[in-house]
């Protein structure tokens, strides 16, 4: 087995959450953004291994990452289909674990390793869209609320404010997609209109992400993966994003099969609106903008970060207004 100097130390991972037997091989795996995943083989299974990294730079992130394992174990109590965590022997969800160069200790937390493939938006039909429904419908039934509401970031609009200087930036970069980045000005003012603050008793911890990219299709059926930054939503505002991210923000149907088998689960309809999907769009500006740090080096990053970065861009600032306008009539797109 060929080490990979620069991840957490195979042995020593096994070691810190109890795992038998000794590695047999040992690769990272493509496709992360914010963390760094691996998947680890022993003669007595397989796991994945991630090594969390904090990207956004949050300062109580330990205590989030708590938070979000809380809610993790329960949605595998309640039979959310979903990698089975392993947990560290003190029960916690991760441990510091020594890098194999030697060059420090990173946090690293595992999951048995479920073999499947990431849906792509022509896989969604009404199946996925029903378990979609059901899944999170399953989770706010939990009805579970945050030890610690204020450990959670507040969608702004910190990333609209400083559109205009990212593009002023990518413009004299030279970036590929700056007139792209520049075109979005109008639709990112009308997105900001959308941010209604959150009312804290109204919410219920959730997964904080279900969309494609963290789902699995497996032999079984599909799998939500990721739970790390589960949060606090308002059911209705995370039902619409859920619904319309499974939809690829295109498929109608789908998102209107996702709401619909979200009812039949015991979930609460309540007329969909436009603010429904305000904090979801102050997000994806936040990654969009994060990217944009990314690609023009305005934040330390890797090489293959910044690639990744530059490579994804242009086709999330094409969606972008679409995903506006989506919004914005919202009530007649999902009614």
């Amino acid at each position: 087995m060929t080490p990979l100097l620069d991840a957490p130390d195979p042995r020593a991972v096994m070691a810190a959450f109890g795992l038998p037997g000794a590695p047999t091989a040992y690769a990272e795996v493509d496709g992360a953004w914010s963390n760094r995943v691996f998947r680890l083989h022993t003669a007595h299974g397989s796991y994945a291994v991630k090594e969390l990294r904090n990207p956004w730079g949050e300062p109580r992130w330990a205590q989030w990452l708590d938070e979000s394992w809380q809610l993790e174990l329960a949605a595998v109590t309640a039979g959310v289909t979903m990698p089975q965590p392993v947990p560290a022997p003190d029960g916690a969800c991760f441990v510091d674990v020594d890098r194999g160069d030697g060059s420090g200790a990173v946090p690293v937390r595992v999951h048995h390793w479920v073999d499947g493939v990431r849906p792509s938006v022509a896989d969604v039909g009404t199946e996925l869209a029903v378990w979609t429904g059901l899944t999170l419908a399953t989770v706010h039934a939990l009805r579970m609320k945050p030890r610690d509401a204020m450990l959670f970031p507040v969608p702004t609009t910190a990333s609209v404010q400083a559109w205009p200087d990212l593009c002023a930036k990518a413009s004299a970069a030279n970036a590929a997609w700056s007139e792209q980045l520049a075109a979005t000005l109008e639709a990112v003012a009308r997105a900001a209109d959308l941010l209604v603050p959150t009312v804290d008793h109204a919410t219920v911890m959730s997964h904080g992400d279900l969309t494609l990219k963290n789902l699995l299709i497996t032999s079984s059926g599909p799998v939500l993966c990721d739970w790390d930054v589960a949060m606090p939503r308002v059911p209705a505002w995370d039902l619409a994003e859920v619904a319309v991210s499974i939809a690829a923000w295109h498929d109608r149907e789908a998102a209107r099969i996702v709401r619909s088998s979200y009812a039949d689960a015991g979930g609460e309809l309540v007329p969909p609106t436009p603010r429904d999907l305000g904090p979801t769009l102050m997000v994806r500006l936040d990654f969009i903008s994060l990217l944009v740090h990314r690609a023009l080096a305005l934040r330390p990053t890797s090489p293959a970060e910044r690639a990744a970065a530059d490579a994804k861009l242009p086709d999330l600032l094409a969606e972008l207004p679409r995903q506006v306008a989506v919004a914005e009539s919202l009530d007649a797109w999902l009614g």
